[in-house]
């Protein structure tokens, strides 16, 4: 596998759904961001977002994706402080790998106070 930095894009778009399990609906107003992580673990910066009211980004990267090692943070400190009254997670991080495959990835989260989960959405 090589790093987010290097070959040819074929990854047009990589989307995000964050869903907030104690409410039972959308979370809206979380700022994404997506870092290619290289070789030595050094990320760099390649798109940021914030989900929309119905808890998307459709398209988090700025241009298209090589194969690679991402991650995905998600700031929740203020929605959950705003929402819940409380935080324990002040932000979620999701580190993964994208094998080229196909030319639309989603990340999936379903997220609370106190935990969370993703999966690879279509």
């Amino acid at each position: 596998m090589t790093s987010g930095l290097i070959g040819t894009p074929n990854i047009d778009r990589l989307s995000t759904h964050v869903l907030d399990t104690t409410a039972g609906r959308p979370a809206a107003g979380i700022p994404a961001t997506l870092e290619a992580v290289g070789p030595d673990g050094t990320p760099t910066a390649c798109g940021s977002g914030v989900t929309d009211s119905d808890g998307r980004v459709q398209q988090i990267n700025v241009a298209a994706l090589m194969p690679g090692e991402y991650r995905l943070i998600l700031s929740t400190a203020g929605y959950f402080g705003a929402n819940h009254g409380a935080t324990f997670y002040p932000s979620i991080t999701i580190q993964f790998l994208l094998d080229g495959g196909r030319p639309h990835y989603h990340l999936a989260v379903l997220a609370s106070t106190y935990s969370y989960a993703t999966s690879l959405g279509s």
